[in-house]
């Protein structure tokens, strides 16, 4: 049946929430609303509505809903924009409205690609990951190629091999009393699962054949 247009007759605060509120129109069904929509959509006591703006109303509810999620998402720690879109759709939200908030999180600086993988890779290094594997962490994460790139430019080389070096020097104190082919494998395996290029894992080893014949 067609509602015919009605006036806001009260406004309540939904009980054991804090940002959301029950409006009650004349003739039509209460409509639940966060606070963001009621200030947006001007939803007053004694104002007027029609069955459009009432549409216009739960619409923007939905989207909002979409809003508050993606923050709640990001409250707890820094997420990729593939992250927080994947998140979203995966509760059951529409896709225009997915792309409204990823639009809006991109816009307030919300999520920042290229600052996530700067920092990611300067936490991942201090646990020992080398560039392979940073690369292969921030793919799985939907960071860009170019950002990658970019990113990971800026570790030189130099670093990659002394961090390789120093877990090497770890790991061997670990392993030095067993005969070398099975130092050779675990502390190869080893570096090579932390994200380092064979040809440094080669000449790493090498390095630690002549001292543990030498011991």
């Amino acid at each position: 049946m067609k509602q015919e247009p009605g006036t806001i007759i009260r406004i309540e605060r939904q009980p054991g929430t804090t940002a959301r509120y029950r409006v009650i129109i004349e003739g039509c069904e209460p409509v639940s609303v966060h606070e963001d929509v009621l200030v947006k959509m001007r939803l007053t006591k004694g104002r007027r509505v029609d069955p459009v703006e009432i549409d216009a109303v739960l619409e923007e509810e939905e989207r909002n809903k979409v809003w508050q999620a993606a923050l709640k998402y990001l409250q707890y720690k820094p997420r990729t924009a593939l992250e927080v879109e994947r998140y979203l759709i995966g509760k059951g939200f529409a896709a225009p409205h997915v792309r409204a908030a990823m639009d809006k999180l991109n816009r307030y600086g919300y999520i920042d690609d290229r600052r996530f993988a700067a920092a990611w890779v300067e936490q991942r290094r201090g646990n020992g990951r080398g560039r392979l594997l940073l690369r292969k962490e921030l793919e799985q994460k939907g960071i860009a190629a170019d950002i990658i790139d970019e990113v990971l430019a800026e570790v030189p080389e130099e670093a990659d091999q002394e961090l390789a070096r120093s877990l090497a020097e770890k790991r061997y104190e670990r392993l030095r009393r067993y005969p070398w082919p099975t130092v050779e494998r675990r502390l190869g395996h080893y570096l090579l699962r932390r994200g380092f290029p064979q040809s440094l894992v080669y000449s790493i080893l090498q390095s630690y054949r002549e001292r543990h014949r030498d011991s």
